[in-house]
């Protein structure tokens, strides 16, 4: 496989696998408010979730719309 398909094989993989990472409402509300922060450090919001979680979700990492974003954490993550 030449790398352009292994690296569009990677981005169109499903990063939900059956071992679910699973975040907390407590957890979720204390990174949402320190998110300003990281906001201002020009990290997407998905981004920022993804990083402070150690998810790895392309969907979510590469999203630019913060409301789309926090309905997909909430649907998917938090418990």
């Amino acid at each position: 496989m030449t790398a352009m398909y292994h690296m569009v094989d990677e981005l169109m993989q499903d990063r939900r696998p059956g071992n679910q990472v699973w975040v907390s409402q407590d957890d979720y509300e204390q990174w949402a408010r320190g998110f300003v922060f990281e906001g201002l450090r020009d990290l997407r919001y998905g981004q920022s979730f993804c990083n402070r979680f150690g998810i790895r979700d392309n969907i979510l990492f590469y999203s630019s719309d913060v409301e789309e974003a926090d309905q997909y954490i909430q649907k998917n993550y938090v418990r």
